[in-house]
């Protein structure tokens, strides 16, 4: 009878053992399905950084002559161009590029998030709010144009790394603007994201906003 007992024992011992080890595997599978999925694919000049930077507080107008700081980046992605209106070739071209990526992201299968874009001027003592008005929605009247005092300007850039400096000229307007041509993406909690180099397509652009927003989406 005490042999009888002491069986009956070992297979509840082995029946509780292989139960933990099932919830034990179990765990594991789940913990591996929610992993994060590869880091996405990108096109050459395309850049994602590994460890989004978070932005400092700034201080920066929009053409409707509404505050542009880190409040109007939360919640949503913004793509930043920047440049000046009185661009000979560059900007103009950029902005229309950027106007076709927009419509291209619209009619993606999937379409990523509505993004917001905004012009950021390196031309502060020329761009005023007035000036940006007349140039910007000229290309997408959802686009916004953004200046400041030059030492704002210059702040915000250097946290970017967005490289400009006046170079004096005998045209009519007195001098250019030599400028980063890149686009900087900023995600939803206010960070760098990501940059795109020329030459720009909209359609890789669209393509690959629609993979940076997957893959920032299934690391939430």
């Amino acid at each position: 009878m005490h042999s009888t007992a002491h069986r009956q024992g070992g297979k509840g011992l082995a029946v509780w053992l292989l139960g933990i080890a099932a919830l034990a595997a179990g765990l594991w599978l789940a913990l591996q399905s929610r992993q994060a999925p590869p880091p996405p694919t990108l096109s050459p000049g395309t850049v994602r950084l590994d460890e989004p930077r978070p932005l400092q507080a700034f201080d920066l107008v929009d053409h409707h002559g509404q505050p542009f700081d880190l409040d109007r980046l939360r919640g949503h992605w913004t793509f930043l161009f920047f440049g000046y209106t009185h661009c000979p070739d560059v900007c103009p071209t950029t902005m229309a590029t950027l106007n076709a990526a927009a419509r291209r992201m619209a009619e993606l299968e999937e379409p990523p998030p509505l993004a917001q874009f905004a012009f950021v001027s390196v031309d502060p003592e020329r761009d005023t709010p007035e000036q940006l008005s007349k140039f910007v929605p000229y290309f997408n009247k959802t686009f916004l144009g953004v200046t400041g005092t030059p030492p704002a300007i210059d702040a915000f850039t250097r946290q970017l790394g967005i490289m400009h400096m006046k170079v004096d000229t005998d045209s009519p307007d007195g001098y250019l603007v030599d400028h980063s041509a890149s686009v900087v993406l900023i995600d939803p909690q206010a960070r760098f994201h990501a940059l795109f180099s020329g030459p720009l397509d909209p359609l890789v652009i669209a393509r690959d906003y629609q993979q940076l927003t997957h893959y920032y989406e299934a690391q939430q």
